[in-house]
């Protein structure tokens, strides 16, 4: 059996040769921070189990200490973030949670603007399905798992002549699952699907030749050897791209590039993959367009590959913003070449300053999911869903806040069709310490 024990040590390990890394520099000029922060907040929900029918609404307390963390000096760069949270649900839903939500991201310079060495880690709680994102479910638990992904990367820097530099390296990935223990709608206890563990080993080259102060020309090849329980592959990636301002504030990039994956159970998979995105400043109000086909980490999936086509308008005000977006994602598992899913989404956020310290939040979506194979269920078969969100936030005196949030969130069969839909109500109150 897993244990979280394990794997939570390669982020203390992190965090522990961070602190190291300070003290073996504090010597020399180095920027500092360290916030600790602490936050206690209370929610309630009318439907914890998000079921259409036998609703149980609960008490949520949580707890909430941790702290941001960064130093940065000539040799040492390190950002990290780290929070412990306790849940206790007054009702008995489910028992008593601890939970970690943390990340570690650091680069060391072995031999002075030469050979580097990056090391991240972070472990968070993420869905079980690829389309839909923890972080925006009314659930703190629902489908869910925790996930730990820890990279070790030393690589080289040549600097050629003219204005070429030549990148060479490895990279060592290990992503890890860890099912999240619950309760069911009876009551009885279930420990949810822990994920495909997986471990990566990657070579890597990037050339690349600044033309301009402004644009700037990269070609890459990478070789990826992939183990896990379900399959292993290698897989060979060859691209090209460049970034270039064209005007103040505004960008235009581009990376092209094809993937040739070599699965051992047979089976070869060849395809296209790009990430090309716009972004233009129109007199304040930016506009973004991107375009992109990557491999994504599926929790349930040996390789998947994700095409999405979005777009998105912010504007800034003196006193506020608002911003809209819309999006269309596909969702493939290459070792079989089809399509497990397909998403449709469309946001809008606004945030105004009502007076000083207080300010107001709200956000709507509109989602459509489309389940295509028969894999592993992990969600419910709604394919809308709808989510609204207001709130208020005081700021007070020495780093104090308070929060107040509303949520309303339903899926249902069909856009207007509210038979056999769940509805799920949510109240947050929270206050937070930073100091």
């Amino acid at each position: 059996m897993k244990t979280r024990t394990v794997r939570s040590g390669v982020f203390f390990f992190l965090f522990n040769g961070m602190l190291l890394g300070q003290s073996a520099v504090q010597v020399t000029a180095a920027d500092y921070l360290f916030k600790p922060f602490i936050s206690l907040s209370e929610e309630v929900t009318d439907n914890i189990y998000e079921e259409a029918t036998g609703r149980r609404s609960d008490y949520i307390t949580r707890i909430r200490p941790g702290a941001t963390y960064r130093y940065q000096s000539p040799l040492w760069a390190w950002d990290a973030a780290y929070t412990f949270e306790y849940r206790n649900y007054a009702r008995g839903s489910k028992g008593d949670e601890y939970n970690h939500d943390g990340s570690v991201k650091g680069k060391i310079a072995l031999v002075d603007n030469f050979f580097f060495l990056d090391l991240s880690d972070t472990y968070k709680r993420v869905a079980l399905d690829v389309a839909r994102n923890a972080a925006t479910e009314t659930s703190l638990f629902v489908n869910q798992t925790d996930q730990n992904i820890a990279v070790i990367s030393p690589y080289l820097l040549w600097r050629l002549r003219g204005d070429n530099t030549l990148k060479t390296g490895y990279s060592y990935t290990d992503t890890r699952y860890f099912g999240v223990n619950g309760t069911d709608g009876t009551g009885s206890s279930y420990r949810g699907s822990s994920g495909i563990d997986k471990q990566e080993h990657r070579g890597f080259a990037d050339l690349s030749h600044d033309v301009t102060a402004k644009l700037n020309v990269t070609t890459r090849y990478m070789f990826t050897r992939l183990e896990s329980d379900p399959a292993q592959y290698n897989k060979h990636d060859l691209s090209g791209s460049f970034k270039y301002e064209y005007a103040d504030k505004s960008f235009l990039s581009m990376q092209l590039g094809n993937s040739w994956q070599q699965f051992d159970g047979g089976g070869n998979v060849s395809y296209l993959f790009w990430n090309a995105s716009i972004i233009h400043d129109f007199n304040g109000v930016v506009g973004t367009v991107e375009t992109k086909v990557v491999p994504t980490e599926d929790p349930l999936a040996v390789s998947t590959k994700e095409t999405t086509y979005s777009a998105r308008l912010d504007k800034a005000f003196q006193r506020g913003s608002v911003g809209c977006s819309a999006s269309y994602s596909e969702y493939v598992n290459t070792e079989i070449d089809t399509m497990d899913h397909r998403r449709s989404a469309a946001t809008a956020t606004g945030r105004y300053e009502v007076m000083q310290n207080i300010t107001a939040t709200f956000a709507t979506s509109v989602e459509k999911y489309n389940r295509q194979t028969a894999r592993q269920q992990t969600t419910t078969d709604y394919p809308y869903r709808f989510v609204g969100s207001g709130g208020l936030s005081f700021a007070f005196n020495k780093e104090l806040t308070l929060g107040l949030t509303y949520i309303y969130a339903t899926e249902r069969y069909g856009f207007r069709d509210a038979a056999g839909a769940t509805e799920i109500n949510k109240g947050v109150v929270e206050v937070k310490k930073t100091f």
